[in-house]
């Protein structure tokens, strides 16, 4: 009997430090910089601010390339879609090359930075 009762402490206990970490693990944040192509960014150095790089960005896009964004401290952050956005893509795709704002939950681990999309504009910074 006081061996179930530890164990159901013990399953108590672990869930708490479980729970409390995911919910220190992500934050709503604001990060103003340039949308880009992953992919292209990366191998090659490509921002789609010209129409020939766009051209690019959006074939690799549509070979299943991800989107992210590059702010000012040259920081990639990925960008998600929630669960919920079934139009991510169009959503996104106008603001390729633009200096823009993403809002959104931002999770980090290992120095990969991912935002889970909740709301795009352009910026005024």
């Amino acid at each position: 009997m006081l061996k179930n009762i530890f164990r159901i402490c013990v399953i108590i206990i672990v869930m708490l430090f479980v729970g409390l970490g995911v919910s220190y693990g992500q934050k709503k944040t604001t990060v103003h910089g340039e949308i880009i192509e992953v992919t292209s960014f990366v191998k090659e150095g490509l921002k789609p601010t010209s129409p020939s790089k766009k051209e690019l960005t959006m074939d690799n896009l549509k070979k299943g390339g991800m989107l992210g964004i590059v702010d000012r401290a040259n920081k990639l952050y990925l960008l998600v879609p929630s669960v919920t956005d079934t139009a991510f893509m169009k959503t996104v795709t106008p603001y390729l090359g633009v200096k823009s704002f993403v809002k959104g939950q931002l999770y980090m681990r290992s120095g990969v930075r991912i935002i889970v999309l909740e709301d795009i504009g352009k910026s005024l910074k």
